[in-house]
């Protein structure tokens, strides 16, 4: 029998909605959306399929508001690459040999890998469009994963080279023709798994005139905007373009600022002043040379950050190691403030309730869609993740949040629904041959390699630093 209510038998909700708070108890979903949440619903037998939820904790999916999925397909080539190597290696040589057909893999590779961990909602930056056929590829792999993405239109890597040459900037202006082509023929409706954005190259590797002209578009589009900001490799000396965009007015609260490292303080509270919603990941900033995540400095200008991946060429792809790194370095740079003045950290300013929120319902009003998820609400759409608490690595999780946050793991995500439907059940992914997804995607990444002339294991010679006068 084929239900259309299904409901969740008693876990431990945490619903990261401030009126329903956490509880022992049910979940109802009929069809795609919550219904009702609370202790010992009253349903019909035989009226909705039962999951036990005891031993677990039932919690909103994870939302990740920046990340490039295609690159999955190169998982792990960067993770002893500097920022710049990244850019020389993807920007000049990898990308542009990159087929229609990898970037259906690596997508779909990016999109499991993201459902499999607990993430239900993604802002996909996906800048290889180098083809239509490229753009049709990777969208198609996001409808046939089954995850809720904002595919953001970010152009071509290969067009964009110009960025590899100081000073650093694009002048080549967006494919405008062809984001408008997939908003007509993909994206004529807002509501949807599946939504439109543009991934843009904003005024720190392109001109000004490429900006506007971008802005333009996507504001006559009715689409956000995420771009990477203030980040070393092509922030250093190019500053204050935060202050830059505020005097032309075109900060607003439907702009993505990502990374944000070098930003100021008062860049910062121009963000906080025109809604700008500002995303950190946090794992392969400290790991690439980006600059410190700079969760301090947007909570004190009160900007609640969301938290991505970014590219899993450098980094995993779970958002449990992303919420741990947030949640370290702010309290490691503060506690190590309070020591050089000689005085002893007590009281922790960062909470892992913190974090789970910013992991969650902040990543859904960045994305535009707290109206649609990122809590447990009734009348929500059902992006729920179920996480085991009888886990070896959480009991006797005395802390939901805590376990959460600290202990889990990808390994410990038992179910995931996206708008209603079981995309992972029992630890398992669904409707996906894992063994010939592995056979094609390492077939192609060899290829990629190959084309591009390097051998796994390969690392670029690292450039000579552009030093601003």
């Amino acid at each position: 029998m084929t239900f259309t209510r299904k409901i969740l038998r008693g876990g431990h909700i945490v619903s990261m909605d401030p009126n329903i708070g956490e509880l022992v108890g049910d979940v109802l979903i009929e069809g795609d959306t919550i219904a009702a949440i609370g202790p010992d619903l009253n349903i019909a037998d035989g009226s909705a399929e039962v999951i036990d939820a005891s031993r677990h904790i039932v919690l909103p999916g994870f939302i990740d508001s920046h990340r490039h999925l295609f690159q999955a397909l190169l998982r792990g080539l960067a993770s002893d690459w500097s920022l710049f190597q990244y850019f020389v290696s993807m920007f000049g040589m990898l990308a542009p040999t990159m087929t229609p057909e990898d970037m259906y893999l690596g997508t779909t590779l990016g999109a499991l890998d993201a459902l499999d961990a607990g993430v239900t909602g993604v802002f996909d930056y996906s800048h290889n469009q180098s083809t239509p056929e490229h753009t049709d590829a990777a969208i198609r792999a996001l409808r046939n994963a089954g995850i809720r993405a904002v595919f953001g239109y970010g152009g071509s890597m290969a067009e964009q080279a110009e960025i590899l040459v100081p000073p650093f900037k694009s002048a080549t202006l967006s494919n405008q023709a062809e984001i408008r082509r997939i908003r007509r023929q993909y994206f004529s409706s807002d509501s949807g798994l599946l939504t439109l954005g543009m991934g843009a190259r904003g005024p720190d590797s392109s001109t000004m005139d490429v900006v506007r002209a971008d802005w333009a578009l996507a504001r006559e589009l009715g689409i956000r905007i995420n771009i990477h900001i203030g980040m070393a490799a092509l922030d250093l000396g190019s500053r204050p373009n935060v202050t830059r965009l505020c005097k032309e007015g075109l900060l607003g609260d439907d702009l993505i600022f990502s990374h944000c490292n070098l930003l100021t303080d008062d860049e910062f509270r121009m963000m906080a002043d025109a809604g700008v919603s500002a995303t950190v990941t946090p794992e392969d900033e400290c790991a690439m040379g980006h600059g410190w995540p700079p969760i301090a400095g947007l909570l004190k200008a009160g900007i609640r950050p969301n938290i991505g991946i970014d590219t899993c060429m450098a980094v995993g792809g779970d958002p449990f190691t992303a919420m741990r790194f947030a949640l370290a370095v702010p309290r490691g740079l503060d506690n190590q403030t309070m020591l050089e003045a000689h005085e002893n950290p007590w009281a922790l300013k960062l909470t892992a309730r913190d974090v789970l929120e910013f992991a969650t319902i902040e990543g859904a009003r960045a994305i535009g869609q707290e109206a649609t998820t990122g809590s447990l609400t009734p009348g929500k759409q059902a992006d729920i993740v179920m996480i085991r608490s009888d886990h070896i690595s959480m009991i006797p999780a005395i802390d939901p949040i805590a376990s959460i946050v600290h202990h889990a793991s990808r390994h410990t995500v038992d179910h995931v629904y996206v708008a209603g439907t079981a995309v992972k059940r029992d630890g398992k992914l669904l409707g996906t041959d894992m063994a010939e997804l592995n056979r094609r995607a390492v077939a192609a990444s060899d290829q990629i390699l190959r084309r591009a002339g390097v051998q796994r294991g390969w690392a670029p010679k690292q450039p000579q630093p552009h030093h601003a006068s």
